[in-house]
């Protein structure tokens, strides 16, 4: 007796397998497997892609978080700022769509047609690539044991971890299309094309408080402290790319006559205006912050590219002018406060016992409330208890190994040294006394 095949099915059982596949490869794998399997999955395209999507994104990420980042590519804030600022504040107000049917806002909880589940499904790969990569790579806490680490990993991260991870890297990509460099230098014969210095905008772009507000301003301040933490994360990953380009470049140079790269390798030269020769090879690491500007997205192109265009993507992005996300370039505290709505919410009195009523995603973890917060009494508001995010050195001690993405109980199985220490945590130094209310 034959055995049976996907194409002899009837048409409604092969529907309700291409219904309950859960992975896009393996559904493309059957669509195409067969002219009878195309021709039945067509009929039902969209309805198969939305339950993929679906099922894909719902225990791990708020959809409208993935579909502002899609939304927002192409939208940088100085040449489409009206645009950038609409996109913004419809993710701002997300919750509003949620709660009413006929609110004018776009809603950024459901996709947009066909083409954006697709361009949501392939965005849903790129970030299931970094979450498993972090959870085998993440690096080793300081006061943990090497030995010890080694079991640690691969990390086996709860649904809430995760949301705060893939939160993050959702975050970071809409800040790169909207506040980040625009991909793509010139080469150098080619800079007479542009009117004015390439990127020339950059340094001015964090002095439009609107529109800063409307991102860094509408969340509370331990979810830019997630995003922090998956940043120094993707920082490490072009630490080997930029090594093997620094050792393929100067073995192609060692018995070249001249120093340039332009005068010896011809076509296979790189295209930048900023490394030249072998010398300006020592200064390549210097540019992982703004290259990791670029978002999460450009890295994982970088990452699944062949060795030339790998190297051509990454010098050919550097840039000498633009502010990366983190360090001065991020703004004043003024810029963040006051906060915005959604974010307002926790400016009240007694937020501690508000975000227990809270679900854990929208809760701050233990690592950020030990280390975010001054000591404050019940009656203190948030913005007045805060402390300023200026120490960058402290910063990168507690985001490389994130923090504040964990949950309480794995940081006390780690026994985080979440204490005041004042030789690691400068910024606690002379805290401003509490403010204690007194009866008149």
């Amino acid at each position: 007796m034959a055995k049976p095949t996907l194409e002899g099915l009837p048409t409604e059982l092969l529907i309700i397998i291409l219904s309950q596949i859960s992975d896009l490869d393996t559904l493309k794998s059957i669509v195409l497997s067969s002219p009878v399997c195309h021709r039945v999955y067509l009929t039902v395209r969209h309805e198969v892609l939305h339950n993929l999507l679906m099922e894909q994104y719902g225990a791990i990420l708020d959809l409208s978080e993935a579909i502002t980042a899609i939304r927002s590519k192409g939208l940088l804030l100085e040449y489409h700022k009206d645009q950038a600022i609409v996109v913004l504040d419809n993710w701002r107000r997300r919750g509003e769509t949620r709660q009413s049917s006929s609110t004018p806002i776009t809603r950024v909880d459901r996709p947009d047609g066909l083409e954006e589940i697709i361009k949501l499904l392939q965005f849903h790969k790129k970030l299931h690539f970094f979450l498993e990569d972090y959870t085998m790579n993440l690096p080793r806490p300081p006061w943990i044991d090497p030995a010890q680490w080694e079991q640690e990993l691969p990390i086996k991260m709860s649904d809430t971890e995760k949301r705060r991870f893939m939160r993050a890297l959702c975050r970071l990509q809409t800040h790169a299309h909207i506040f980040g460099p625009p991909e793509g230098l010139p080469r150098p014969e080619d800079t007479s094309l542009y009117p004015q210095p390439h990127h020339e905008h950059i340094g001015n772009m964090y002095e439009d408080e609107p529109a800063y507000r409307l991102f860094f301003g509408a969340m509370p301040p331990w979810e830019y402290q997630e995003m922090g933490c998956v940043w120094s994360y993707l920082l490490t990953k072009y630490d080997p790319v930029i090594k093997n380009i620094s050792n393929d470049l100067r073995d192609a140079m060692k018995n070249a006559k001249s120093q340039f790269f332009w005068n010896e390798l011809g076509d296979e030269c790189p295209p930048s205006a900023v490394i030249d020769t072998v010398h300006d090879l020592k200064t390549l690491p210097d540019y992982t912050e703004n290259l990791t500007s670029l978002g999460p997205d450009f890295l994982y192109r970088v990452l699944h590219a062949a060795k030339i265009p790998q190297r051509n993507m990454v010098i050919g992005n550097l840039n000498t002018s633009h502010w990366a996300f983190i360090g001065l370039g991020i703004g004043s505290w003024d810029n963040r406060i006051p906060f915005t709505e959604p974010a307002d919410r926790h400016q009240v009195r007694n937020f501690e016992q508000f975000w227990s009523t809270l679900p854990p995603i929208d809760q701050p973890n233990l690592g950020w409330r030990e280390l975010g917060l001054i000591p404050h009494t019940p009656e203190q508001e948030l913005e007045d208890v805060l402390f300023e995010e200026n120490e960058r050195n402290l910063e990168d001690k507690e985001w490389s190994w994130g923090y504040a993405l964990w949950d309480d109980a794995r940081l006390n199985e780690w026994k985080a040294p979440l204490v005041r220490d004042e030789s690691l945590y400068a910024r606690r130094i002379n805290p401003p006394p509490p403010l204690l209310l007194t009866a008149p």
